[in-house]
C-alpha cells in the first residue's frame, strides 16, 4: 500500500527539507536524547507506573497502561503491517525508477540508525499522545506538560527522519484515539482493579502492625 501515501510525498519533502536547515546545530543533541526517550515507549510505562503508585493519579495511571497495550496492538500489530510503508531512507529502494525523484532529492541524516519496521504510523508519536490524554483527562496539572512532550516527542521523529511528518501526524491522532479507547477499557474495569489495590494496602498495612 506504498502508493497510497505518495500525495503526501512531497508535503513530506517540503518539511524535511526544512527540517535539514536546522540539522547540524545544537539541536541534533537535543533531538537525539529525547527521542531515544521514546524507545520501547519505556518512559511512558514508568509513567504509568508512577501514577498508579499514588491514589490521587491512580485511575490515570491505569488509563495510560491500558492505552499503551491498545497502541501496541493497534500500531504495531496491525496498521504497520496493514500499511506497510517504508521509511524515508527506504522508499526509493521500493520502487527505483518511480521513485527516483526522491532518491535525487532526500539525504537520511543518519543521526540515529535505522530501525526495521515499517514507518506508518509513528509508534513513539502514538504513545506519546496515548499517555499524555489519558493524563489529561484526570488531571491537567500533569497532563499539559505531558501533552507538550508529546508534541515534542513527534517532532524529533520528524528531526531524526526517521518517520515522513504524516506518519507524525496521524501517530499523534491514533494516540488519541488510543488514549480514550484506554480510558473508556479503565472505567469499566477499574471497580474491580480498586478492590485489588485496597486488598493489597490492607496486606501491606497488616505486615507493618506485625513487626
Amino acid at each position: 500500500m506504498t502508493a497510497l501515501f505518495d500525495p503526501f510525498l512531497h508535503f513530506d519533502l517540503r518539511i524535511f527539507e526544512w527540517i535539514q536547515t536546522i540539522q547540524g546545530t545544537f539541536f541534533d543533541k537535543i533531538m537525539i536524547a529525547i527521542t531515544t526517550l521514546g524507545e520501547g515507549g519505556i518512559i511512558f510505562i514508568l509513567l504509568a507506573l508512577a501514577l498508579i503508585c499514588t491514589k490521587k493519579y491512580r485511575k490515570a495511571g491505569v488509563a495510560v497502561l491500558v492505552a499503551l497495550v491498545v497502541m501496541e496492538v493497534g500500531n504495531n500489530l496491525i496498521l504497520k503491517e496493514l500499511f506497510a510503508r517504508p521509511r524515508p531512507f527506504n522508499l526509493a529502494d521500493t520502487d527505483p525508477v518511480k521513485y527516483a525523484w526522491w532518491a535525487e532529492s532526500y539525504r537520511f541524516p543518519a543521526l540515529v540508525s535505522e530501525p526495521s519496521s515499517y514507518s506508518f504510523p509513528s509508534g513513539h508519536t502514538s504513545s506519546a499522545f496515548a499517555a499524555a490524554i489519558a493524563v489529561l483527562w484526570y488531571d491537567r496539572k500533569i497532563g499539559i506538560p505531558t501533552t507538550v512532550f508529546a508534541f515534542i516527542m513527534g517532532f524529533t521523529r520528524i528531526y531524526v527522519e526517521v518517520h515522513y511528518p504524516t506518519d507524525v501526524i496521524f501517530g499523534a491522532l491514533f494516540g488519541v484515539v488510543y488514549a480514550l479507547i484506554g480510558i473508556l477499557i479503565m472505567k469499566a474495569l477499574y471497580p474491580q482493579l480498586e478492590k485489588l489495590f485496597e486488598k493489597a494496602a490492607e496486606k501491606r498495612k497488616a505486615k507493618k502492625e506485625v513487626k
